[in-house]
């Protein structure tokens, strides 16, 4: 499996980038990732209960992926490529444990999350396609292996079938409960029709 692991990096792994390739790994590694809580915030404002639903869900899959990831990489400690002087490592970063993937996780547990309470299934789609590019991005710039990528997806489904019991008690109370002081700070732009109620 390391075998594997390594072949499949050096293939990925930039070897004599141009600074556009450079500037465009750089960029899908540590930028593209905001726009995955963007697109909760945003969508948070314009979606129906439901679709606030299915954002909590996703919220809830991200928070339990991240400590699952967290847990992992503290009973389990994988070095990065750099660490151990395989390839070249384009992006500066800790030598903190590589698997899984933190960014990742949290990413696709968002969509995992998404997916399995159904309300913007389309969206999970999107933006888990979106988050192809990141683990790529985060492969060719020197800072992961493809196998944390893998343990990633792994992280973000198994979180999604623990929180999937939720989905019908938990999550529209939690809802409800954002949705008072939401209510409240943004009242004037919900009274002119910009944000939803």
């Amino acid at each position: 499996m390391d075998h594997l692991n390594q072949t499949l990096f050096l293939w990925i792994n930039a070897t004599d980038p141009s600074a556009f390739s450079l500037t465009l790994g750089a960029f899908l590694a540590n930028v593209l990732v905001y726009v995955f809580p963007l697109y909760v915030v945003l969508n948070w404002l314009r979606t129906d209960t439901a679709g606030r639903d299915a954002l909590v869900q996703a919220v809830l899959t991200a928070v339990v992926a991240m400590f699952l990831s967290w847990l992992v990489g503290k009973l389990w400690f994988h070095p990065r490529p750099f660490v151990v002087g395989i390839g070249h490592q384009y992006l500066p970063h800790a030598p903190t444990a590589s698997f899984p993937s933190n960014h990742l996780s949290f990413i696709w547990a968002l969509c995992a999350g998404l997916w399995a309470h159904g309300a913007q299934r389309r969206a999970a789609w999107v933006l888990g396609l979106l988050g192809l590019a990141v683990a790529w991005a985060r492969i060719y710039m020197g800072i992961h292996w493809p196998l944390d990528m893998a343990g990633a997806l792994l992280n973000a489904i198994i979180a999604a079938l623990l929180c999937l019991p939720l989905r019908r008690q938990v999550v529209p109370g939690l809802r409800a409960l954002i949705e008072l002081p939401y209510r409240w700070i943004f009242a004037w732009p919900i009274r002119k029709g910009w944000f939803r109620a």
